[in-house]
């Protein structure tokens, strides 16, 4: 368990992924609480198990994007648009599927908060590095 573990870290950054589950997942249990609590806890639930996974590894292509490419805007361009799209995407999918009373507003946090998100994130990634 332990190898598994090591060589997930290496495509999926966990800090950042279990403190998006959390808050993501709470938010979109809060947009469906309307529903009653118990139909909103299945949204919230995908929500927190799709972010951990996905958000985890979407993290570290954002870090691979902005290291990777010179000079600065494009690479940070990069850095934020992929990634933006890949999380908004595949969270609306997930949500079109059975179980979220309202998966358009249950995508709304990702699509607010995953470009300034990444940005930021890839700039400071190119900063720790010295780029």
């Amino acid at each position: 368990m332990k190898q598994l573990i090591q060589w997930g870290a290496q495509y999926i950054d966990y800090s950042a992924a279990w403190k998006a589950a959390l808050f993501l997942g709470t938010i979109v249990w809060c947009i469906n609480l309307a529903h009653g609590p118990w139909a909103a806890l299945p949204a919230a639930l995908k929500q927190a198990s799709y972010t951990f996974f996905v958000a985890g590894f979407i993290v570290r292509l954002c870090e691979v994007l902005a290291l990777r490419y010179q000079p600065h805007i494009p690479a940070l361009l990069l850095a934020t648009l992929i990634p933006s799209c890949i999380a908004v995407g595949l969270t609306f999918l997930v949500h079109s599927l059975r179980g979220t009373p309202e998966p358009l507003f249950s995508t709304l946090p990702t699509l607010l908060l995953a470009p300034p998100s990444f940005a930021v994130w890839a700039w400071r990634c190119r900063k720790q590095q010295g780029l």
